[in-house]
């Protein structure tokens, strides 16, 4: 048995990432380290009784290079019997709809399409063929964009059913192995560049710290990074812990206490923040983001920062809001008597009623009107400044906007407060209160229902 077999069977040995009977999807570029990995797997598929498919994902950036590398994987799974699958992703768009690099585009699109493959074909494992040299660029990268200590842990070894059983190996290791015995790989020319960070330090940086500093440089950052992998479990407690205490998550947005922003553990804080953003709205959270939320706590309620051109942080009384940011285009919708419209995720409805049925809810989300002075045709849209009504129970009008303020709704959720009108008049601040002209009186004789949800 080869030495390099042999170490990459210790490693899967050590973190224990095959069993007998695993069903692995794997990520085959037809680079050299995807080469080596299906190589390796193929060939000991029977000691570990595994079952192996493939796919190669087509970016759609590389034109007929990129059609090349797709042949090639197709014919090297064919020699080795095993079961491929080709996936083209659009890479390019999804940049420009999330407003993130061309890298964790392709990035992203890979892992959920790995996924969802994964499911569909009933896989127990995914396999990507990352190496130490990976490892070594990733914490680099993660160390010089500020990041926290999930991201200096560098590539995880196994990440729920992701496993990458040839962390044990350097790329030189990969490369030396295939030309020696003759096993053929393609080599990806955007990789030959370095318009990209990580190509730039794979090309430029990295070369200069083995030659001046360390030649052994991937393993002694593999050590480093699985020394403060183990800290992970610990960092999740204390993230669970945190996450119960101060923050509050919402489909569409996240509230975060101001105690929050108290405690003295701000690179937890920041490892806590990454995370969420990530997770929730697809935000890579950078160290200039979490300084620009400490800041924005200090200010007074109202104040906002922008993260990015789709995420604004709002600063409230209690706590700070993040939110996708809403267009600032007038919207509104026609509403007729019995019927129900959607808008801005309220549904809103108006019902012809009698007194028998009139019964209050106390939380306003239920209301019923005096309707005798009212046309048929109502209009549903945001509320904006200068608009007025006569608040239940006054005399006097008051701007909406003082109305919201004295019982203190959100700066963050005040801008989707909807009101409806009719004859250009409010009749109803949607959820809150109706006005005054409007409540039943002893000779109402058409009553109607208002409803929100």
């Amino acid at each position: 048995m080869k030495k390099m077999e042999q170490k990459v069977i210790e490693f899967i040995s050590q973190y224990n990432l095959l069993e007998h009977g695993d069903k692995l999807l794997i990520a085959f570029s037809g680079g050299p380290d995807s080469v080596f990995a299906l190589h390796f797997l193929s060939k000991y598929a029977r000691k570990y009784k595994i079952e192996i498919s493939a796919i190669h994902f087509n970016h759609g950036l590389r034109g007929k290079e990129a059609d090349r590398d797709q042949l090639f994987s197709r014919r090297f799974c064919d020699q080795l019997d095993i079961r491929f699958m080709t996936k083209k992703i659009d890479v390019k768009n999804y940049a420009e709809q999330y407003k993130i690099s061309i890298e964790e585009a392709a990035r992203k699109l890979r892992y959920e399409n790995l996924t969802t493959v994964s499911k569909e074909l009933k896989c127990d494992k995914i396999v990507t063929a990352h190496n130490q040299s990976d490892n070594t660029e990733t914490v680099l990268l993660n160390i010089l964009s500020g990041t926290g200590l999930s991201g200096i842990s560098g590539i995880p070894v196994r990440r729920e059913n992701i496993i990458r059983p040839f962390l044990s190996l350097t790329k030189k290791e990969i490369v030396e192995y295939l030309d020696k015995y003759k096993i053929h790989y393609i080599t990806d020319s955007s990789n030959l560049k370095s318009d990209f960070k990580r190509n730039f330090l794979r090309n430029k940086i990295i070369p200069l710290l083995k030659d001046k500093i360390n030649p052994s440089l991937d393993e002694a950052v593999f050590r480093s990074s699985k020394i403060l992998e183990s800290t992970v479990p610990l960092l999740n407690i204390y993230r669970k812990n945190k996450l119960k205490k101060f923050i509050k998550v919402y489909n569409d947005r996240l509230q975060i206490q101001n105690d929050f922003f108290m405690s003295n553990d701000v690179g937890l804080i920041g490892e806590l923040l990454k995370n969420l953003l990530r997770k929730h709205f697809r935000y890579d959270f950078e160290y200039s983001d979490f300084m620009k939320l400490n800041k924005l706590f200090k200010l007074q309620k109202g104040k906002s920062v922008q993260l990015n051109s789709n995420l604004i942080a709002i600063r409230e009384s209690d706590f700070i809001q993040i939110e996708i940011k809403k267009t600032d285009t007038e919207q509104i919708v026609h509403l007729n008597v019995g019927e129900t419209v959607k808008f801005i995720n309220k549904s809103v409805s108006i019902q012809k009623s009698d007194r028998m049925k009139v019964k209050y809810n106390p939380n306003g989300n239920i209301e019923f009107i005096d309707a005798d002075k009212l046309n048929g045709i109502f209009i549903l849209r945001r509320w904006k400044n200068g608009d007025k009504f006569v608040p239940l129970g006054m005399s006097n009008f008051k701007k909406v906007s003082d109305f919201l303020t004295d019982i203190k709704i959100p700066s963050s959720d005040r801008k989707n407060q909807l009101v409806l009108t009719n004859r250009n008049n409010i009749v109803w601040v949607v959820g809150l209160r109706i006005d005054n002209r409007y409540r039943l009186k002893s000779t109402t004789k058409e009553i109607y229902k208002l409803w929100v949800k």
